[in-house]
């Protein structure tokens, strides 16, 4: 922790912007982190399984009351398709029902991840003009510090511009990998809802005219 410490203190200043960087991109990741495997958790097969099978046997309150009591985004879609069915809506109707959803929740799934590429830069660019504001206080010792504080002044400057630099990649790497991770799973959960909302319009399209 001492070594923490003065790892900090002799950064200067712009530790601080950084370090409000890292704790903004962290409650980002946590916030997404959370929304994404534990608000968005759903085995899709499983619960477009459940559904079918009671759309089936006629028991279309008891399909929706499974995707009403999940509460997911996917869950939130296939709910629609199945009350626009139960009320005899034309195909393109329930079709257009469940596109309105979609444009509801996909945002939702996608949001504020992109954050996280833009703290990467931030943190990496602040780490940046602490280096130059550092070696620009160094080289000014040289030329007009006392002779007796120059290696001090010097070792401070070059101290602000290695530190400031290390904390900010300290920071962006993370950034950059929870923006991957994040963003991968992101897109994973989409494509599971566009395949799950698809399967199932094609189910109620299909039993319509058997």
């Amino acid at each position: 922790m001492e070594a923490i410490a003065r790892f900090f203190q002799e950064g200067g200043l712009w530790m601080y912007p950084i370090v409000a960087v890292s704790a903004i991109s962290l409650a980002v990741m946590l916030e997404r982190f959370i929304y994404f495997y534990f608000h968005c958790r759903n085995n899709a097969k499983a619960l477009l399984t459940q559904i079918t099978r009671f759309v089936r046997n006629n028991e279309l309150e008891k399909a929706r009351h499974i995707c009403i009591k999940t509460k997911t985004p996917l869950s939130a879609i296939l709910e629609s398709a199945l009350w626009h069915f139960q009320q005899q809506e034309p195909d393109q109707e329930i079709q257009n029902a469940v596109d309105e959803i979609a444009l509801r929740e996909l945002p939702r799934i996608q949001k504020r991840t992109h954050y996280l590429s833009l703290f990467a830069n931030i943190s990496t660019l602040l780490g940046l003009l602490g280096t130059i504001f550092g070696l620009q206080q160094a080289f000014g010792a040289l030329a007009t510090a006392d002779p007796s504080q120059k290696a001090t002044v010097l070792a401070q400057g070059i101290a602000i511009a290695m530190n400031t630099t290390a904390l900010g990649l300290i920071v962006a790497i993370p950034c950059m990998i929870g923006y991957s991770v994040l963003g991968a799973k992101a897109n994973n959960i989409i494509e599971e809802i566009d395949e799950s909302s698809v399967r199932l319009l094609n189910f109620l399209f299909a039993l319509r005219r058997t």
